[in-house]
């Protein structure tokens, strides 16, 4: 049996099951994970749908996927700048790259990841420093980074307090971390009676994070401030009430998503 990943309590409530997957809510410091995760050996090779070229990653991308990703990623730049404007950045998941693509401009940029074959994606079509290296890899090289970032990722760990330190072990003196993830307490996901559609799905996350389970999380790693991100994000081709709503909904930490930056 899995005890909780945030405090390692094995005293819980039984919370949602989806086909196979049981999902059970810690009674001591409220985090949802997953009770069974499976086997991560293969399912991440195939997680990346990659049926474009780099040269297909624009502002006016003929792929409306790539089009909305695009968008996102230059809202994350803006975002991003507000708090630093140079140094090294690592994309820890950073799949096929197009969100170091998108801030190479600007930053010293490198990422990992678990799949082959984004990686190689990566490397072919924007020439990015990627690689399949594990954090304890980058740990023994000596490395260190001014800004590290979990878009998506940090719902994938297993074990995010081991992980997360040694995320904060890679990070300078002044650097930061910035996550985004899922959010469990979004409008969206309640009033959906909680089915999931698209990526979020207990398949590949492992924790089911609150605005409040995120800050439990970081203060017992020993991480510093943590502050909310102004990160709606303005999609091409929706309406302004859709816009409006999700800037609302982000200012009460109940968007689709929650993102943060938090201080070493």
């Amino acid at each position: 049996m899995r005890r909780c990943p945030i405090c390692d309590s094995d005293d819980y409530v039984f919370e949602l099951k989806e086909k196979e997957f049981i999902l059970v809510k810690c009674k001591n410091c409220s985090l949802i994970y997953l009770q069974n995760p499976p086997d991560e050996s293969e399912i991440y090779e195939d997680y990346y749908e990659i049926e474009y070229n780099g040269k297909d990653y624009n502002e006016k991308s003929n792929y409306p996927l790539l089009k909305e990703i695009f968008a996102i990623n230059s809202q994350r730049k803006i975002e991003i700048l507000k708090f630093k404007n140079s140094g090294s950045l690592l994309d820890v998941g950073c799949g096929s790259g197009l969100f170091l693509k998108s801030v190479s401009d600007v930053f010293n940029v490198s990422g990992i990841d678990v799949s082959k074959k984004s990686i190689n994606f990566a490397r072919e079509e924007f020439g990015l420093d990627v690689s399949n290296k594990s954090l304890d890899d980058l740990i023994s090289d000596g490395k260190k980074f001014d800004i590290i970032t979990l878009w998506h990722v940090l719902e994938h760990f297993n074990n995010p307090v081991e992980d997360l330190k040694k995320i904060r072990n890679l990070l300078n003196e002044n650097g930061v971390l910035i996550i985004e993830v899922p959010n469990w307490d979004s409008i969206k996901f309640q009033m959906s009676g909680k089915k999931w559609k698209g990526g979020n799905h207990p398949l590949y996350h492992r924790s089911f994070f609150t605005s409040d389970t995120l800050k439990k999380l970081f203060k017992t790693i020993g991480f510093g401030e943590l502050k909310n991100l102004n990160l709606s994000y303005e999609i091409p081709g929706k309406n302004g009430l859709y816009n409006f709503s999700k800037k609302f909904f982000n200012k009460i930490n109940k968007d689709a998503f929650l993102n943060f930056i938090i201080y070493k």
